[in-house]
């Protein structure tokens, strides 16, 4: 057996990988995070307010994700429901950033491991800053944007605002239908595909989804999760005392044209990426269903009763399973917890118990590595937090 150490950039962060490898196989990987921020220290004594601004910082790429899991941690822990008008447009700037997400991971993350053509890049931030637009015309500035408040949102869309917001999301519509159409036909995806075999990364056949924002469904109870030490910066993730899957895949796996592609090569890397492309289709068809329901004559924002309390929160990220956990004591933060969607995927399990990524790797040729680890969408800053 041999081990080596490679350092896995271009993951919003990085992570180390001990290798430990047979000829050329993976026998197994070790991940491991080595930063540490200490955001949720940082957040104790703080008025609860002050989180809003703090914690959407936790990532670059899915700080409205974060936004709106503290928002909705304070709503729960003071026992407050905002309206249809201010769920509706969170799920919209919430789903916008989901699809941002997806076409960077795609062109910038994923497809340099097997393609060199740097065009792809420019395409991707080409789109991805179309989307920049139509979420600012509702939340303001982006990233970082701070319009989601317990009770509701600080913006007010006349009818003249909403027809434009519906305008751009056809248009970014007709241009996601350019990387994979209804049908699930992309080029770009065979392309990234034509020196890669498709039912290689196969992993746990486990999968957990404990948010329901937007259309997603939950099959399972945060109460069950624990957080485990490990040797790293970062604490594993168990559900039930076993490592799970968590992301589009796992959210989406019943949708009928992903089933089918999952009948055919099960957990692999194939159907991993494909889940994530193809997600988009279905958020931007849920997004424009739920645009025509605005009311713009309901109130944007109920002002909340401030109490001492516990609140909880989970939101479908980009990346899979988000936790909020927040305590409020005479309105100041007296305990917050976050667990971040690339806890439960890279979790540092043994050869015996390995988490997601990790036994998507063992058996591999290890120049399938870099691809197969970035097919799990991973966030070494979240993990950092």
């Amino acid at each position: 057996m041999k081990i080596t150490k490679k350092i896995i950039n271009k993951i919003e962060g990085e992570a180390t990988l001990k290798i430990h490898k047979k000829n050329h196989f993976i026998e197994f990987v070790e991940i491991e995070f080595w930063q540490y921020r200490g955001i949720e220290k940082y957040l104790q004594n703080r008025h609860f307010m002050d989180a809003l601004v703090i914690n959407p910082r936790v990532c670059g790429i899915c700080g409205h994700s974060h936004l709106l899991a503290t928002a909705k941690a304070i709503e729960n822990a003071f026992g407050i429901k905002p309206t249809e008008k201010a769920r509706i447009l969170r799920d919209i700037t919430t789903g916008l950033e989901i699809i941002q997400n997806h076409i960077k991971w795609f062109y910038v993350t994923l497809f340099p491991t097997q393609i060199k053509d740097q065009s792809y890049i420019l395409k991707a931030l080409n789109l991805s800053s179309y989307v920049s637009k139509i979420i600012a015309l509702i939340a303001g500035q982006f990233p970082h944007n701070s319009y989601i408040i317990p009770g509701g949102v600080t913006c007010d869309l006349t009818n003249l605002d909403i027809l434009k917001v519906e305008t751009m999301l056809k248009k970014l519509k007709d241009e996601i239908f350019n990387i994979m159409d209804q049908e699930g036909n992309s080029e770009d995806l065979e392309k990234f595909f034509e020196n890669l075999p498709k039912n290689i990364g196969k992993s746990l056949n486990r999968f957990l989804v404990l948010g329901d924002n937007l259309y997603f469904s939950k099959n399972g109870s945060v109460k069950k999760i624990k957080e485990k030490k490990t040797t790293s910066l970062y604490s594993n993730v168990l559900y039930e005392d076993k490592f799970y899957e968590v992301g589009p895949l796992a959210r989406n796996i019943n949708n009928p044209l992903i089933k089918k592609v999952y009948d055919s090569y099960s957990d692999s890397i194939y159907t991993r990426i494909f889940a994530r492309i193809y997600e988009m289709n279905l958020i931007m068809n849920f997004l424009l269903k739920e645009i025509k329901n605005l009311d713009v004559c309901e109130p944007s924002y109920i002002k909340p009763t401030v109490k001492n309390s516990q609140g909880l929160s989970v939101v479908e990220a980009p990346r899979g399973s988000l936790v909020h956990k927040v305590e409020i004591e005479n309105e100041k933060i007296k305990s917050y917890e976050i667990i971040v969607p690339t806890q439960f995927n890279l979790s540092n399990g043994t050869k015996e118990n390995p988490s997601a990524a990790q036994a998507a790797l063992i058996g591999e040729k290890e120049e399938y590595l870099d691809s197969i680890f970035k097919c799990f969408d991973v966030c070494a800053v979240c993990v950092s937090h």
